[in-house]
Parts: C-alpha cells; sequence; structure tokens
C-alpha cells in the first residue's frame, strides 16, 4: 500500500470537508453482534432501507468482508448526512481512480438518498447507496476510541454531532 497515495486520500477528503481522516488497521476496527439489536430495537428506518438491518450484512458477514482488507480510512465529519456520505462517495471513487479497485465505504446512519425505499423492489441507486459502519455490526464507538478519535453520547438535542464513516482499502 503506498502510503503516499493514502495520504493523499486522507488529504483529499478533509479538502471535502471532513474534519479528520486517519488512516487505520482492519483489525482495530470492533465488530460486534449487540450492535444491530440497535437497529431492529430503536431506528425508525429498520427494514425499511436496502442499506439498513435486515438488509445490510450481518455482522458475521462484515467479518469475513473485513478479513479481505489490510487497511482504511476512518473519517470524521458532521451533518447533514446526505453531504457526508456523499463526500465519503467522492473519496471511494477517489480510491478507485487511484489503484485501489477494491475500496468500498460505509457512512453513518441510515441512507438520505431517497425519501423511502420502495418496498418489494430494489434498491433504485445501489450505485451510491451504502450501509453504515454500525448496520454491518461495527461498534462505532470501540472503533473510534481504538484509533484516537473523540466521541460521546448525546445527552441533549442541539449538542454537537460527530458522524464517522470508513473506507475500506487494499
Amino acid at each position: 500500500m503506498n502510503e503516499n497515495t493514502v495520504l493523499q486520500l486522507c488529504n483529499f477528503v478533509t479538502r471535502a470537508g471532513a474534519t479528520e481522516a486517519k488512516l487505520i488497521p482492519i483489525n482495530s476496527i470492533a465488530v460486534e453482534p449487540w450492535v444491530q439489536l440497535k437497529c431492529l430495537y430503536g431506528c425508525p428506518r429498520y427494514g425499511k432501507s436496502k442499506t439498513c438491518p435486515p438488509f445490510s450484512p450481518k455482522y458475521e458477514d462484515t467479518k469475513v468482508i473485513l478479513a479481505s482488507y489490510k487497511q482504511a480510512i476512518l473519517v470524521e465529519g458532521q451533518p447533514p448526512g446526505r453531504e457526508f456520505n456523499e463526500m465519503l462517495l467522492k473519496l471511494e471513487l477517489q480510491a478507485n481512480i487511484t489503484g485501489y479497485h477494491k475500496a468500498f465505504v460505509m457512512g453513518a446512519g441510515p441512507c438520505s438518498l431517497c425519501p423511502e425505499c420502495p418496498p418489494d423492489e430494489p434498491c433504485i441507486q445501489p450505485h451510491r447507496a451504502r450501509p453504515s459502519m454500525e448496520s454491518c455490526g461495527i461498534d462505532v464507538f470501540q472503533t473510534v476510541r481504538n484509533n484516537g478519535f473523540e466521541i460521546k453520547f448525546l445527552e441533549k438535542k442541539g449538542e454537537y454531532v460527530k458522524y464517522f464513516g470508513l473506507l475500506l482499502l487494499e
């Protein structure tokens, strides 16, 4: 993996609006079975978005997928979610262009591309839709902390929100 190219990708995404971007080892990404319970018993989009459970990869599948990568770029940003996830898609494209043909990004939160996913039909924007880390069973809090970023649970409406995305690289 070319360190200069990875540094260029980190610079690319920070110029595009990210707060910070850092190269991280795959083994620092925490994948846990309980994470998808938060989707099932806490998110009104569960089962309604093609990028959310039960349609997103199960945590066991995520572990297998991660094993086929060596490193990732963890990206910190802020709302709005649609713009954050669009920025991540541009990062994925830039990684592809620079030679990382396996590059794949995971966004933050539920998909915001369409007001609603058509029930019983495939995603109408699969070229732009990506699952979030949490929808794939990644413990975002632990992963972020494992890599030196700060994160806390928000207690009050209006508190500063941080979004995190992940670009898988090989």
